[in-house]
């Protein structure tokens, strides 16, 4: 665990993280420093922003609410961190991305290196051409929003048990949100925007995909959206059973108009991919 520590806290591992968080570019948080503006005095910044964090001093900004189009009558809510907390959040990445990396289930197919959604068509494809063709089609309801924060940093703690680490984590999960109409404070949910919360998401689920690939049936996730296939009806019916039940133990459940059991041709797999990774 020292080791971890002393690869986040170093200037070379922050100057990485800044980079990342440059290039992807974005907006400005609550406090309204831009990248540009952090840029201009870039060494300093860097050494200010790790000297806190090793110092115990770093305290994260409040998260701006940024609503996208979606549909005509739906928006998209993102929660955006100052470039500061991004780079820290990198920073913590960097490192604990390769340590997690190991522990996830080979079945979940978002937010991970030389991963895809592509990839994830052609592992159900694979799954199908060997006969399973019973499949269980699912979306989690609203799933970075009812994430629980005590059931996320008990998952973190079981490989990484270190309080400085687990702190910083509780203290970008749980930071107010500031909206047009006041300020929010999150009682369960992780950020849509921040840097961190992808790999927290597939943390969440992990133990869902091991259980399920440790099964004689077969799991094909893509963050939220997922298949579960098997051979015969009886089996995905118990798999949909064991679905509802984990999920329940999460606080979560499935979105029961996206949920659909039913036996398929090539060409349904086809249709039920694009549904599984597009909508």
């Amino acid at each position: 665990m020292t080791n971890i520590i002393d690869e986040f806290l170093n200037l070379p591992n922050f100057n990485q993280a800044w980079f990342k968080v440059a290039d992807n570019k974005g907006c400005a948080g609550i406090d309204g420093e831009t990248i540009e503006k952090f840029a201009l005095n870039l060494d300093n910044n860097l050494t200010f922003l790790l000297n806190s964090v090793a110092n115990s001093n770093y305290i994260p900004q409040p998260l701006q609410q940024i609503l996208i189009p979606k549909t005509q009558e739906k928006w998209r809510e993102l929660r955006i961190p100052t470039v500061r907390d991004r780079i820290v959040q990198q920073a913590l990445l960097n490192v604990l991305y390769p340590v997690m990396e190991k522990r996830f289930s080979d079945a979940s197919f978002a937010y991970r290196p030389n991963r895809s959604y592509l990839d994830a068509v052609k592992r159900a494809a694979y799954w199908r051409d060997l006969g399973y063709q019973w499949v269980l089609d699912a979306d989690i309801v609203e799933y970075f929003d009812n994430i629980s924060h005590p059931i996320l940093l008990k998952e973190v703690r079981k490989t990484i048990d270190n309080s400085g680490i687990l702190c910083l984590i509780k203290a970008w999960i749980s930071a107010v949100i500031s909206t047009d109409k006041g300020i929010i404070f999150p009682e369960k949910g992780i950020p849509q925007g921040a840097v961190i919360s992808p790999m927290l998401a597939n943390i969440y689920l992990d133990e869902f995909d091991h259980h399920f690939t440790e099964s004689d049936l077969k799991l094909v996730r893509y963050a939220d959206d997922f298949l579960l296939l098997s051979k015969t009806e009886d089996a995905i019916m118990s798999g949909y059973a064991q679905v509802v039940q984990l999920l329940h133990l999460l606080g979560l459940e499935l979105h029961q108009e996206k949920t659909q059991r039913e036996r398929v041709t090539f060409a349904k797999v086809t249709r039920s991919h694009n549904t599984f990774l597009y909508k």
